[in-house]
């Protein structure tokens, strides 16, 4: 079963996870190409689950997919019918412990997401 990956896009047309990878790309090459096929692993139910993949602790729907060894990428994502997947926006791990700004931003994208018309 193949879902469809795809990025958040703000109202005004930016893709948040985008300019994370361009980043990430510029910066730290590796952990750019380990996000990029992390990504695409999406696309495969099997992949959905420990160690790509994790839901996140205190807010239903939404998950994490993490890769990389001593730096960490963390791209935030959550399901959608129609075996889809909207990736929201990613960052590097610094500490042990997962960023509550960047989940409440990745909360905040699925609600803007959610109410928007289709």
């Amino acid at each position: 079963m193949e879902f469809r990956v795809l990025f958040y896009e703000t109202e005004e047309g930016n893709k948040p996870l985008v300019d994370f990878l361009e980043l990430l790309r510029g910066r730290q090459p590796t952990l750019h190409r380990l996000a990029i096929a992390g990504l695409r692993k999406l696309r495969q139910r099997q992949h959905h689950g420990p160690p790509l993949t994790t839901p996140i602790e205190g807010v239903d729907g939404l998950f994490e997919l993490r890769v990389g060894g001593t730096n960490i990428a963390r791209v935030f994502f959550f399901f959608r019918p129609g075996q889809e997947i909207v990736c929201t926006h990613g960052y590097v791990k610094k500490s042990q412990r997962l960023d509550s700004v960047e989940v409440a931003r990745a909360a905040r994208y699925r609600a803007e997401w959610e109410a928007r018309p289709r």
